[in-house]
């Protein structure tokens, strides 16, 4: 019996003491790397010295288990909510149970049994099939005469008096084409894509022939007219207290045989209840003082991605400077590839928040009530995160995907817990990186712009669209009403009157 007791003695002991061999060979290999390894997978002195983190790979244990059994509660109530707004979502569907065409004209076909007479039947019943058809596209010109008359009894006077209708308003110069006209052309290539020298080809399959340099000169001198619009819509959505920014690259081809990589910037109103948003170019700039210039008596919030030009925000009074949760996630996903096992187990947590989201919509949530479950559950979940990041930054150099993720998630982990302030505000900017997708298919159709003017066109008709599509209208009928409606004659309230979102308000 006493040689069975010792024998489990020193085999507790060897299983330790090859734990801790494992262990210190773990730390050895890491300090090797500092010591051996190329320069930029070495840490600088003062981000090591004296940190016992290297050695100690528990030094944050306790406070982890602290929270132990808090996180462990959180995670599963919401889990379990996540379990049934899933159940729930599988046992009802968007799909109607019978198709509808939604206001499309019906034209009735009634066809009868042949052969028979319908006098001296009874009809016990009807079947009904919906087909869909198309018609061809028509376009027609609109010839509009203007007789000039003159009174018969100044028939001898040397100065009579003429009436004549007044001349129609221009949409734009020359007066050849309409509004409707035009507003298709910028919606076929701006918002689905159709270069212009493929709708020429569909326009002279129609039996419509337009020269390219015409229909360039047009889309052009819309843009022009449309400049002013474009302007209020700028003022309107810098009114907001939450914004949402983001950078999209476009090409530019202003040089013999090649192009070059501008930046069009994204300020978007990410209240509730949005105005929109508005694409900005300058000179193709990424430049941090483009975004200082343009926000440089902004107050309010700004969610943005990690993207260093944003760090002056930090420090500028009257600005809340938050972050984007899902480049977080990206990054993480990424470093699977080297750390899998390290890397699931951020993303796993980061996942954690997600639900507690996706939960609060379902359930429709009040933003107070928002803001009172993000304190309780999501901030000890990311107290607990951050607790991790310190504790796993000692297991991968900074070089490594995963030594990257952390980094990044680390430094701007302040930012990110910000959106626990506010029911409004959002985990993630994506919403505003949605609205680039119109611009990148559109850049893979008609590939660049000639130079930054058209460039500037772009934004200005991107504007216009995409705001039409946050507040909910059709792009088609707003272009072609305010098209009808701009003129010089406008003062600045009647031309805020005609933004998309005032547009839909007095619809």
């Amino acid at each position: 019996m006493k040689d069975e007791q010792t024998y489990n003695k020193l085999k507790n002991k060897y299983e330790l003491l090859k734990a801790e061999v494992a262990h210190l060979k773990e730390h050895i290999a890491y300090l090797e790397r500092q010591l051996y390894g190329s320069k930029r997978d070495k840490l600088k002195k003062s981000q090591y010295d004296d940190c016992p983190r290297l050695f100690d790979d528990s030094i944050f244990g306790d406070a982890l288990d602290e929270k132990a059994a808090e996180i462990e509660k959180i995670s599963e109530e919401i889990q379990q909510e996540a379990k049934k707004r899933r159940q729930k979502s599988k046992n009802t569907t968007s799909r109607p149970k019978t198709y509808q065409y939604h206001g499309l004209e019906e034209r009735v076909t009634v066809e009868y049994p042949k052969g028979v007479n319908i006098d001296e039947m009874d009809q016990i019943g009807c079947d009904v099939t919906r087909i869909l058809h198309i018609q061809k596209a028509r376009y027609w010109v609109e010839v509009i005469e203007r007789p000039i008359y003159r009174p018969k009894a100044e028939r001898a006077t040397l100065s009579p008096t003429i009436y004549q209708a007044p001349t129609p308003n221009k949409t734009i110069g020359g007066n050849h084409v309409g509004a409707d006209f035009l507003a298709q052309v910028v919606i076929d290539k701006y918002q689905y894509h159709i270069p212009e020298y493929r709708q020429i080809k569909k326009f002279a399959d129609l039996g419509v022939k337009i020269p390219h340099s015409t229909l360039n000169n047009w889309v052009h001198s819309t843009a022009s007219k449309l400049e002013p619009l474009y302007e209020a819509l700028r003022k309107d959505i810098l009114l907001s207290d939450y914004l949402q920014i983001d950078e999209v690259p476009w090409r530019i081809a202003d040089s013999p045989g090649k192009t070059r990589k501008g930046y069009a910037w994204q300020f978007q109103d990410a209240r509730p209840e949005s105005h929109g948003l508005y694409f900005m170019y300058y000179q193709g700039s990424r430049a941090g003082i483009v975004p200082r210039s343009e926000l440089k008596k902004y107050k309010g919030a700004i969610q943005t991605d990690g993207y260093t030009v944003y760090d002056y925000f930090e420090y500028v009074e009257g600005v809340t400077l938050l972050g984007c949760m899902a480049h977080v996630r990206r990054k993480f996903i990424e470093a699977q590839m080297t750390y899998p096992e390290l890397a699931a187990e951020g993303v796993r947590m980061i996942s954690l928040l997600y639900e507690l989201e996706a939960n609060l919509r379902d359930k429709g949530s009040s933003y107070e009530m928002i803001a009172k479950e993000r304190k309780e559950k999501a901030i000890p979940i990311m107290e607990t995160m951050e607790k991790w990041m310190e504790r796993s930054s000692s297991k991968c150099t900074p070089a490594d995907k995963m030594g990257k993720a952390l980094d990044y998630a680390y430094k701007l982990w302040p930012r990110l817990k910000r959106y626990a302030e506010d029911g409004r505000y959002q985990i993630d900017n994506n919403s505003v990186e949605r609205a680039q997708r119109p611009s990148v298919m559109g850049r893979k159709n008609y590939l660049f712009s000639k130079n930054d003017n058209g460039a500037i066109d772009n934004a200005i008709f991107y504007s216009l669209i995409e705001s039409c599509e946050i507040v909910g209208i059709n792009p088609l009928e707003y272009l072609t009403y305010v098209l009808d409606k701009l003129n010089d004659g406008l003062d600045d309230e009647e031309i805020k009157s005609l933004l998309p979102y005032y547009y839909k308000k007095a619809r």
